[in-house]
């Protein structure tokens, strides 16, 4: 029954060490360099995440709109050079 209990006490310090590698700037004074430093860094990687993450979804709801059917009666308006002649088309 000991053997049982030290495993599972292993296993649960191995996971909590892999819980707790998320890179947060605590460990620094708060008016100090390397805590703004550290700051800007973790800013500049979550931006890049947000702007992937918002280019990937424009990539997404332009190829909506290219294969639309109100893609290719935009197309049909803006070269009709009345309301009769987009009408008649």
């Amino acid at each position: 029954m000991k053997f049982i209990g030290n495993i599972i006490i292993i296993l649960i310090l191995l996971t909590y060490g892999a819980i707790s590698d998320e890179n947060t700037c605590n460990t620094h004074d708060k008016l100090s360099k390397e805590y703004a430093k550290c700051n800007s860094e973790l800013i500049k990687k979550k931006s890049i995440k947000i702007k992937d993450k918002a280019s990937n979804k424009l990539k997404d709801t332009k190829k909506k709109f290219d294969s639309s059917k109100l893609k290719k009666k935009l197309l049909k308006f803006k070269k009709s050079k009345s309301h009769k002649e987009y009408k008649e088309n």
